[in-house]
């Protein structure tokens, strides 16, 4: 993955945001993320999946490993699409965004027709 790529972030066909690709790892992509007005209803979602995440490095119980599934379930059941500028993407991803930073990590490595 090319650093500098943009993919924008799409539910149902509205653009949520663009993720500016600048830093990857084995697994996982980094990014800078800049929101459109459409992603405030789902701005509260991800700063409770970021905090439970934090928490989550502290205290494994399963009490607060419940908790964290479940938010990425709710991530998850948005149906939230990552497209690159080829139309290609991600429909099956682990996404993390945090104020205007993100990073996300594809299930299927490989970029797919969307």
């Amino acid at each position: 993955m090319l650093m500098g790529t943009v993919y924008t972030l799409e539910k149902d066909g509205t653009v949520l945001g663009t993720l500016t690709v600048t830093d990857t790892e084995m697994f996982a992509v980094h990014g800078t993320f800049e929101a459109t007005a459409a992603f405030a209803p789902y701005r509260a979602l991800f700063d409770e999946d970021a905090r439970l995440a934090a928490l989550v490095a502290d205290d494994d119980s399963p009490e607060v490993l419940a908790l964290a599934e479940a938010s990425l379930e709710q991530i998850l059941a948005l149906g939230l699409v990552l497209r690159s500028p080829r139309g290609t993407g991600y429909r099956n991803l682990l996404l993390s965004i945090e104020g205007d930073q993100a990073g996300f990590r594809p299930l299927n490595p490989e970029e797919e027709p969307l």
